[in-house]
């Protein structure tokens, strides 16, 4: 579950952490190194397209729908099993 959280939520969080190092840089280097509202508006754009890309990638190599019966987890005697798909019977 995390790691499909993060899987979305990093490609919106790089522009932000690229420009923020930039921003770093550029004041050291004595310039003015603030969030302007149209930057972070440029920044928030890359970043959600970013991420509506990483959903397609995920939407695209994930495995086709197997056909069958899906049985959700369950508990049985105090056990957790696994979900299944049970294959449809052919003629």
């Amino acid at each position: 579950m995390l790691r499909g959280f993060l899987f979305h939520l990093i490609p919106l969080l790089i522009p932000f952490v690229v420009y923020g190092i930039y921003l770093y840089f550029l004041k050291r280097a004595g310039g003015e190194g603030t969030w302007k509202g149209k930057s972070t508006a440029i920044v928030t754009i890359i970043g959600l397209t970013l991420m509506a890309a990483s959903f397609v990638v995920l939407w695209a190599v994930q495995d086709p729908p197997k056909d069958g019966k899906y049985i959700p987890p369950r508990f049985e005697n105090g056990r957790l099993i696994d979900p299944q798909i049970i294959p449809d019977e052919k003629d």
